[in-house]
Parts: C-alpha cells; structure tokens; sequence
C-alpha cells in the first residue's frame, strides 16, 4: 500500500482484533495517516479500501494534523488508534 500512497505516514491496526477480544461479526480497524488530502474525509476511503477483505473493515484516514486534532476531541479514539500493531 505504501508503495501506491506515498502520502502514507503511519498504519495502524487497533481495535478487538488487535486486543484478542473479536468474536463472530468484528470488524477490523485500520488508521492510515496520510501528509495531507484534498478530499473530505469520508470521500477519502475510497482510495485506500481494498477490493477484497476476508470481513469488515472501519478504515479511518486522517491528516495528521486531523489526528492531532482527535487527540484532543477524541483521546480515546486516539489512544486506541496509537496504542494498535504500527503496520
């Protein structure tokens, strides 16, 4: 993915997957920080989605100044995502 998106600056995996506690319907988490982007955030999933996964996926793409901001709005979000398997 990295090869595709240098914009990429950090992947993270986090969530019930990560902390062992998934059970039937979990989906995965993903957190891509990216330099920066033109698009809003939703419309950015899009380009970072993969075709095929073996089940779902709540995949985040933030700037990092947008992650900076999540800190503060949202440390929990935050912590979770920074405390996640670094990809």
């Amino acid at each position: 993915m990295r090869a595709t998106h240098p914009e990429i600056r950090a992947l993270r995996w986090f969530g019930s997957w990560v902390k062992g506690s998934a059970t039937v319907g979990s989906d995965v988490d993903f957190c891509i920080i990216v330099d920066k982007s033109d698009k809003p955030r939703r419309d950015r999933i899009c380009d970072y989605l993969p075709l095929t996964f073996p089940v779902g996926i709540d995949l985040f793409i933030l700037t990092v100044e947008e992650f900076a901001t999540l800190r503060v709005e949202h440390p929990s979000l935050a912590e979770a995502i920074e405390g996640g398997v670094h990809l």
